[in-house]
């Protein structure tokens, strides 16, 4: 009876990293489409760090923007 149990929670966590992988992929989608990452017009593995890095900075920041917009709004 213990194996089974042992055998179902390993399954539970397999069951919530797949359900965090999905957020993952989602968020993968969106820098691909959404803010161009997918057509890189640079080669090379320290420009596309570069341009990932760039591209990841310049949303963090509209994010935090747009928090202090809200916070000065309420």
């Amino acid at each position: 009876m213990g194996v089974i149990k042992c055998h179902r929670a390993r399954l539970n966590r397999g069951g919530d990293l797949y359900r965090g992988r999905s957020a993952v992929e989602r968020e993968f989608g969106r820098l691909k489409h959404d803010y161009g990452l997918a057509p890189l017009r640079v080669r090379g593995l320290d420009r596309v760090r570069l341009h990932a890095d760039l591209t990841i900075l310049a949303r963090l920041a509209l994010a935090l923007a747009r928090a202090q917009a809200v916070a000065l709004a309420a």
